[in-house]
């Protein structure tokens, strides 16, 4: 059995970052692009995540007025990773991690608005930037995880119990 500190001592981040890339605009959009990537690189099973990201793409359902899909698809796979199992459990933890991915992408970006970043990219443009925020954002996020999970938490399934 692969350990959770085995899983992340392999995982490479720029590996991980273009298999997202990939997967955009290759049968998922962003917030599913960066679950999948990121579950892979965990050594989890991505298929129901993805089921969960799916109407987070596009700015919320392909409204493009709200969060850009980058973003939502890193909130779902903290949410995964250090989430809450029952009622009642503490949240700072990935309350702190989605702070600071969040911030993360403020300050990458300057907004966290799927339309103004389409707005900014142009028509031109836009599937190549977008393609760049996923890999990014997904490099990012494993950057993060990796950097913020405790050593209690690097062994056995990287599920948390």
């Amino acid at each position: 059995m692969t350990t959770r500190l085995e899983v992340q001592e392999t995982i490479d981040l720029q590996e991980a970052g273009e298999r997202a890339g990939g997967y955009f605009g290759e049968g998922y959009h962003c917030a599913e692009a960066v679950v999948a990537a990121f579950f892979e690189a965990v050594g989890d099973d991505p298929t129901e995540a993805v089921a969960h990201a799916t109407p987070f793409g596009g700015g919320f359902g392909k409204t493009f007025g709200e969060a850009c899909g980058v973003l939502s698809g890193c909130l779902i796979a903290i949410g995964h990773v250090c989430g809450r199992r029952r009622r009642g459990d503490g949240w700072d933890r990935p309350a702190e991690f989605g702070a600071a991915i969040r911030q993360w992408f403020l300050d990458s970006y300057g907004t966290s608005n799927c339309g103004i970043l389409r707005k900014r990219f142009g028509e031109e443009h836009q599937m190549a930037e977008c393609r760049r925020l996923v890999r990014e954002g997904t490099v990012a996020l494993l950057r993060m995880h990796r950097e913020r999970t405790p050593p209690s938490d690097q062994s056995g399934s990287s599920t948390p119990t």
